[in-house]
């Protein structure tokens, strides 16, 4: 999955050579807790948060740079900074969770691929630059295994589990220049994960924190 998933984000920055000014790889952890509930909100299970590897990769694409002013004298930078910016990224997210009751353990093991499109408002501190973002995301399952006490179980063609999931979240971010126009960023975010249409019965709702430390290298 991983060589497809490079083949895709050289294509998304293929196709957005003209007004991508950035480009950028983050990996880190996520907490997932998996959210299953009936039709009149009743909780079905109690989990646990599991914890899971994250990978994202794309472009972003500065929407309002900051200029100088003509009263004061604009502090050198060794990157070109913006007050917004929309970044559209391929994601790879382990949500993982566990759970039982009396008679029985259970715990989860997925992995979803999709596409997240992110707008950040950005401040600048000398050279730090900090972040504010909403997002916005599809995804799908790739792959997914469930356990039951010493039982494993596929979770690929059962329908709680498929379709498109949408999400929604907000994060912080933090970066700090340490190449010429290439700079470290940490990002915190919390996301909602929900399943677009399926029965009413029972919806599945992924919540997860996700801490991300990356590399982003301004093109021009």
């Amino acid at each position: 999955m991983k060589p497809v998933f490079l083949t895709c984000f050289f294509l998304l920055a293929l196709c957005l050579p003209t007004v991508a000014q950035e480009i950028f790889i983050k990996t880190g952890l996520n907490a997932t807790t998996f959210n299953f509930r009936s039709a009149d909100g009743v909780q079905l299970l109690d989990f646990a948060p599991g914890r899971g590897n994250s990978i994202e990769m794309g472009v972003g694409i500065p929407l309002l740079p900051k200029t100088k002013k003509d009263s004061t004298e604009e502090v050198k930078r060794s990157y070109a900074p913006n007050w917004l910016k929309n970044e559209v990224s391929l994601n790879l997210d382990s949500y993982n969770s566990f759970g039982g009751d009396q008679n029985n353990n259970y715990s989860w093991e997925t992995t979803y691929g999709g596409l997240s499109n992110t707008l950040s408002f950005l401040i600048h501190i000398n050279e730090v630059e900090l972040g504010v973002k909403g997002i916005l995301g599809l995804s799908g399952l790739i792959t997914g295994t469930q356990v039951i006490n010493n039982s494993r179980f596929s979770l690929n063609g059962k329908e709680d589990f498929q379709g498109l999931y949408a999400k929604t979240g907000l994060g912080a971010s933090a970066s700090y220049p340490v190449f010429q126009r290439a700079f470290l960023n940490l990002t915190y975010s919390y996301s909602k994960i929900s399943r677009l249409g399926g029965p009413e019965e029972e919806q599945v709702r992924f919540l997860t924190h996700r801490l991300m430390f990356g590399l982003y290298v301004q093109l021009n």
